[in-house]
């Protein structure tokens, strides 16, 4: 007589959460855009955007959600003062004391990247 096993599809679940919680990792640790990881790995982008979006209302269910951070921007006055004398840095301010601070000569390709990463951690 054959044993019949049951299938947990929790397990099941849990496990591919697992294995596209490593792949959405490796994603974003590639610099790579959607398209060019997707095409690189055979992946389509609409399966990667689901499990990105998937995984990440996970993560926001169990995270506690931290309190917002307000920016204070400058003044058109302090914009027009500071264009006049000095570039200064911009400066971004993120969550466990992280600070990224960007300057006028800051090359294209860097800022691409930049704002690339910030794009894939919000």
């Amino acid at each position: 007589m054959m044993e019949v096993i049951p299938i947990n599809t929790n397990e099941n679940t849990a496990s591919k959460a697992d294995l596209w919680a490593d792949r959405i990792h490796t994603f974003r640790e590639s610099g790579l855009s959607r398209k060019d990881w997707c095409q690189k790995n055979g992946i389509p982008q609409s399966t990667l955007s689901y499990w990105i979006r998937k995984i990440q209302s996970k993560d926001s269910e169990t995270v506690c959600i931290s309190d917002p951070v307000f920016a204070k921007l400058p003044s058109e006055q302090e914009l027009q003062f500071n264009a006049t004398t000095v570039n200064s840095p911009v400066a971004i301010l993120l969550p466990d004391n992280v600070r990224i601070e960007v300057g006028a000569d800051c090359p294209a390709r860097l800022m691409t990247a930049l704002l690339q990463a910030l794009k894939n951690y919000a």
